[in-house]
């Protein structure tokens, strides 16, 4: 489904999340567009990376859209990388699948002969080789069909990524071998009554990877937050105000979900 545009935040808003990081800084980020060749196919990758010199390793935020949308049309709408200017942002254009006409990400391994897998794969290459960039400082978000992509990431590529978000997505019969790995699900109270039981039993699932347990605690202004057993990774999961869009806060949530130290 194509995202639509979201309402941008108050200017006390923008102090606050300054404040919340500790990241009010002056940094920009220049525009560039990757093309790699994956199985005979041109795909692109729109990248934003800081244009400053940093002491520290970038963080490396990959965003996939939803079902129909593209990476150009994303970014505008989303604007992670205004946001956090600080972070290598990359958004990825998925291809039609199928007979489909509309652009989107496989749902589950081997799906359009794992072509979205190798992106990501050549990607992170690239990314490690060009700007030093390594797994413990490297995070995926998608939404709609993106978010279902992710949780393939999750089960495929655990060892690349430091933490998953998943928004406006379902999966009621995700499972895994792959390590647990921390994760935020974020679901739209807007969202049809049919997605609303497997938005639950995705809880479950998720709650299964990654052996937690116990009293949810509240976290950030949208989630609570389940402490894992030993092996596990922490849960993140709310529901926010909104239908089926990316949501206002979600850049802001994204971002301190992405930094927080996590056991």
């Amino acid at each position: 489904m194509t995202m639509r545009i979201t309402d941008r935040r108050s200017l006390l808003s923008w102090v606050f999340l300054a404040a919340l990081l500790g990241q009010a800084s002056n940094a920009h980020a220049a525009r560039e567009m990757l093309e790699f060749e994956i199985q005979g196919q041109s795909r692109r990758v729109l990248m934003f990376v800081p244009d400053a010199a940093s002491a520290e390793r970038r963080t490396l935020m990959v965003v996939f859209h939803g079902r129909g949308d593209d990476d150009v049309a994303f970014a505008n709408a989303v604007q992670l990388h205004k946001d956090w200017p600080d972070a290598i942002v990359a958004y990825p254009r998925g291809e039609p699948r199928g007979s489909s006409s509309m652009r989107g990400w496989q749902r589950r391994v081997g799906d359009e002969g794992g072509r979205d897998l190798a992106l990501v794969d050549r990607l992170l290459e690239h990314t490690a080789s060009r700007y030093g960039t390594t797994p413990d400082k490297t995070h995926a978000a998608g939404f709609s069909n993106g978010g279902h992509f992710v949780l393939v990431l999750l089960a495929e590529r655990a060892q690349a990524f430091a933490s998953f978000t998943v928004i406006g997505s379902v999966n009621a019969d995700f499972a895994s071998t792959a390590p647990p790995k921390p994760v935020l699900y974020l679901f739209g109270r807007g969202e049809g009554r049919q997605y609303k039981d497997d938005w639950a039993k995705t809880v479950e699932a998720l709650v299964r990877h990654n052996h937690t347990q116990g009293p949810l605690v509240e976290f950030m202004s949208c989630c609570n937050v389940q402490s894992p057993e030993p092996g596990g990774a922490a849960l993140v999961f709310g529901l926010y105000n909104a239908g089926h869009i990316w949501p206002v806060n979600g850049n802001e949530w994204l971002m301190e979900f992405s930094q927080h130290k996590w056991p």
